[in-house]
């Protein structure tokens, strides 16, 4: 059982509120020098978030866990000032410690595949990351590539705040949605300094490890991922962590965990609640007509469609690299 993190109805002041853009895609970039539907996100600060704003029930001790979410009034009554309450069963995702990162980058306003529409139903297994990112690597569809772990805490806590959740320091789960969508719904669910909505706040997504990250994913490095493997810069992890609670509890952008090494076993079972978060190197042709920036968006407008007619990310895979993705059943 991953860990649970419970929602904490906290006495703070309500945040004031800023209205959100419209739930379109921009047609231009207002000069940024990103593709359409994106923001851009630069600058160095300090990212992170120590573990003790938590009130944690640890579970380990105990021989049998049941109901553990019990014991939450307990720990935030004996926390000074939680940020929610974090129940720990046989599985502890690491939580970033501060750091220092510096990012330059363009990444996708609203999650794929964007305002409006649904998360894919099947998400995304290791397998077929390994796959989305030789798609995207082909170069036909722009400067696109997964986000980095950095790029993707930068653009969800906010390089000047550093939030520990996207809408502020304690969860308001008013603000956000739920899995099933639609996306950008309510339009509040976002960081007002970055103008990212939705991300660490209703499902994981995965991201590629970058050497800033691996030096300090956990509070003693070198880290672990799955099967006691040593987490290296260019490995896929998963940000942030959908903790299975009822009501669901909230996500950081400030936790990682992964699934091991991409292979074809189990291919495009489990993945629906870990989904992909798109990025773009600033490019300068973005900010004026282009005929090849042209084709490679329209490129892209075809490859979303297929989401938006299948909902499955591993229909718009087979579609881009036309061959199948995951192998046939075996016979009985």
């Amino acid at each position: 059982m991953p860990p649970l993190l419970l929602i904490l109805a906290c006495s703070d002041p309500a945040p004031t509120l800023v209205a959100a853009p419209p739930a379109v895609l921009p047609t231009q970039d207002d000069g940024k020098g990103c593709p359409p539907g994106m923001v851009r996100v630069r600058g160095e600060g300090t990212l992170g978030m120590d573990a003790s704003v938590y009130a944690i029930v640890e579970t380990k001790h105990l021989r049998v866990v049941e109901a553990p979410e019990a014991g939450c009034p307990a720990a935030l009554a004996a926390h000074e000032d939680p940020a929610a309450c974090w129940v720990q069963t046989d599985l502890v995702d690491p939580v970033v410690p501060p750091h220092r990162v510096s990012v330059d980058v363009c990444i996708d306003a609203w999650p794929f595949p964007g305002p409006g529409q649904a998360y894919s139903t099947d998400g995304l297994t290791p397998w077929d990351v390994l796959h989305l990112g030789e798609l995207l690597d082909s170069g036909r569809y722009g400067t696109r590539r997964l986000c980095t772990f950095s790029e993707f805490e930068a653009a969800v806590a906010g390089l000047a705040s550093n939030r520990r959740f996207v809408t502020g320091d304690h969860h308001a789960p008013e603000r956000c949605g739920a899995e099933t969508g639609p996306i950008g719904e309510p339009p509040l669910c976002m960081n007002e300094e970055t103008r990212v909505h939705d991300y660490g706040a209703v499902l994981s997504h995965w991201v590629v490890a970058d050497p800033a990250f691996v030096a300090a994913a956990c509070p003693a490095p070198p880290c672990l991922g799955a099967g006691n493997k040593a987490l290296v810069a260019g490995a896929f992890v998963v940000a942030g962590e959908v903790p299975p609670a009822d009501p669901p509890g909230p996500l950081t952008p400030h936790t990682w965990h992964d699934h091991g090494e991409p292979n074809p076993q189990g291919c495009d079972e489990m993945g629906h609640d870990d989904q992909p978060v798109i990025c773009a190197s600033p490019d300068s042709r973005y900010r004026q007509p282009d005929p090849s920036v042209d084709a490679q968006e329209a490129a892209w407008g075809l490859l979303r469609d297929r989401l938006l007619q299948t909902g499955s990310m591993t229909a718009l895979l087979e579609t881009g690299l036309s061959r199948a993705v995951c192998p046939p059943p075996a016979s009985p």
